[in-house]
């Protein structure tokens, strides 16, 4: 696969309560944190895979000022954002959040809806 998915997250009204779920039905270790760069990562739980195939991720509680409830997003590597972004606009997506840098030199986020209406990230390496 070209570009692989790397990462994903779980939200929800409850991201406590969601973290508490998937912590004792996967035995997953889940850790609350706060990043002060991403406005809506406020009380986010990161995942830590349980073994070297899984994937890293993280759950969050959403807010009233979120155009969404909850949702599942899954985050594709790729080399070059912005060229993506371009190429995902002539496609006909739309660029919902565009290139941020993610703290601790963790490389670059961006998300898109895709013509099905499905939210989908993006991360740079």
């Amino acid at each position: 696969m070209g570009n692989p998915v790397t990462h994903f997250e779980i939200a929800s009204k409850e991201g406590e309560k969601l973290a508490a779920f998937y912590r004792s039905l996967f035995d997953w270790e889940i850790h609350r944190f706060d990043w002060e760069i991403i406005p809506f990562a406020k009380g986010i739980y990161g995942v830590i895979a349980s073994s070297s195939q899984g994937l890293k991720g993280h759950i969050f509680p959403t807010t009233d000022d979120m155009d969404f409830s909850n949702h599942v997003t899954i985050y594709i590597l790729v080399d070059d954002l912005h060229a993506t972004l371009e190429k995902i606009e002539s496609h006909g997506g739309k660029i919902l959040i565009s290139p941020q840098e993610i703290p601790d030199n963790r490389g670059m986020l961006a998300m898109f809806l895709d013509p099905g209406g499905n939210v989908i990230g993006l991360h740079q390496q």
